[in-house]
């Protein structure tokens, strides 16, 4: 099963976002946005997001939305073994 990617920084709304896929088992793995290092070659991405193979899932409302979607596909096998 490929993890989901959840994009965050050190906001209050990134620690929800973790917290909202901790509380339903959903897994993932972390990439932390440094501002003051950089980002994605100079590019900015609203935080949190997540990126998933059911698509690409920016703040909260649409975090919850993968949620739901990432719970209906649990079980399904996907056709893709590639992103």
């Amino acid at each position: 099963m490929r993890k989901a990617v959840l994009m965050i920084d050190d906001s209050d709304e990134c620690k929800k976002a973790e917290q909202l896929l901790k509380d339903e088992a959903i897994p993932y793995v972390i990439y932390k946005i440094d501002y003051e290092e950089g980002c994605c070659g100079g590019y900015n991405t609203r935080v949190p997001a997540v990126f998933a193979p059911e698509g690409i899932f920016k703040g909260l409302d649409e975090i919850r939305d993968y949620i739901k979607a990432a719970k209906e596909n649990i079980n399904k096998e996907s056709e893709s073994a590639y992103w």
